[in-house]
């Protein structure tokens, strides 16, 4: 896809299902490398980084809704019919945004870490605080986001991997950042699209997640019957426990 597009893309052409991983705020396609290695053989993948993130240096605002338009095109470029749409976080949110938009092109929905509701009256305003305080402190900003994102175990044991993710957030622009938070701030709930579906539908999420609490998942789980799987982990699992979520076997378990 070309510079002055919302996502870049990579693609691994493969016969067969295709899957399209996709990221989380402050974060890059490269956190999907465990579970890419594990699924390319035998599906195809589609591999997107978010605006301003990863190898992506898009600074055009844009709502979810304009993220589910642009994969769509993606589709289309790559004649695929249907996907399994596996994301994390902010990833997840798009995922939801397309379910609502093109729920004949899914496969099933996988949410890592994320969930179908809108934001909180207290997290609007904590979104609002971060749009303040990274105009100030845009460097301190993006690190204590993301130490925020592991639990206080999970930053001693794994310090290279955040390192890593801070030093890629370091490099994502101010004007990025603010519209992904304004782009998350400002989307609908879509539980009610969710439970308007036959699509298959699953949460991954965290019992020390304290991003998106797993009491606010388990009663979407609830609403929607939907599978689940608890880890042990913080708002990261995707870099904290990939081999666990690879052997919950994401799509396998979700196939129509």
């Amino acid at each position: 896809m070309t510079h002055d597009r919302l996502l870049t893309l990579q693609c691994l052409p493969k016969t067969g299902p295709t899957i399209l991983f996709l990221h989380g705020f402050l974060g890059s396609s490269d956190q999907w490398s465990r579970m890419v290695e594990h699924y390319k053989e035998s599906y195809q993948i589609l591999l997107l980084e978010l605006p301003g993130h990863g190898d992506n240096s898009c600074e055009k605002k844009y709502t979810l809704d304009d993220l589910a338009q642009e994969i769509h095109q993606v589709l289309l470029q790559y004649a695929v019919d249907e996907i399994h749409f596996v994301g994390h976080s902010m990833g997840g949110y798009v995922g939801c945004a397309f379910a609502k938009a093109y729920p004949s092109k899914l496969l099933s929905l996988t949410l890592i870490n994320s969930c179908a509701t809108n934001d909180s009256t207290s997290r609007v305003e904590q979104r609002d605080r971060s749009l303040t305080l990274i105009q100030k402190y845009p460097q301190a900003f993006t690190k204590m986001a993301i130490s925020n994102l592991f639990t206080t175990t999970e930053r001693e044991n794994y310090k290279a991997e955040i390192e890593s993710m801070k030093q890629q957030a370091a490099r994502i622009s101010m004007a990025s950042i603010s519209n992904a938070l304004i782009a998350m701030r400002d989307r609908p709930s879509f539980l009610p699209v969710l439970e308007d579906t036959s699509i298959p539908l699953q949460y991954i999420y965290g019992s020390r997640d304290e991003i998106i609490p797993p009491a606010t998942i388990e009663v979407e789980i609830e609403k929607l019957k939907a599978i689940n799987y608890e880890l042990e982990s913080g708002h990261m699992s995707l870099v904290t426990h990939p081999n666990e979520i690879i052997k919950l076997q994401l799509v396998e378990k979700t196939v129509r």
